[in-house]
């Protein structure tokens, strides 16, 4: 699997990366776009303001068949804790390697 990582590689980055590995991706792109967002008013007690926002690209097999809804449940469910604990967005490309 290639990993191209463009932002610091913090603990909820890292924990991200690790659990999409269950999708059996052939690439990862990460981008943290939490600075983006710590402005926000919803961010403004959040405990969590460096690494809440993330774009992700994955690319993975595991995608065939699949509507983007599909997808993404896919990438969210793997995400479940990581939403409750602090991670607050994702924007995600979800694509199969001939889609991409």
């Amino acid at each position: 699997m290639k990993v191209i990582n463009s932002s610091v590689n913090g603990p909820m980055e890292k924990v991200i990366v690790d659990k999409l590995t269950a999708l059996k991706p052939t690439s990862i792109t990460v981008h943290n776009d939490s600075h983006k967002h710590s402005h926000h008013k919803g961010m403004e007690n959040a405990e969590n303001k460096v690494e809440s926002h993330f774009r992700i690209e994955i690319i993975s097999d595991e995608f065939k068949g699949l509507n983007m809804p599909s997808r993404h449940r896919s990438v969210f469910k793997l995400l479940d804790h990581e939403f409750k604990t602090g991670l607050h967005s994702l924007v995600l490309k979800t694509k199969t390697p001939e889609e991409k």
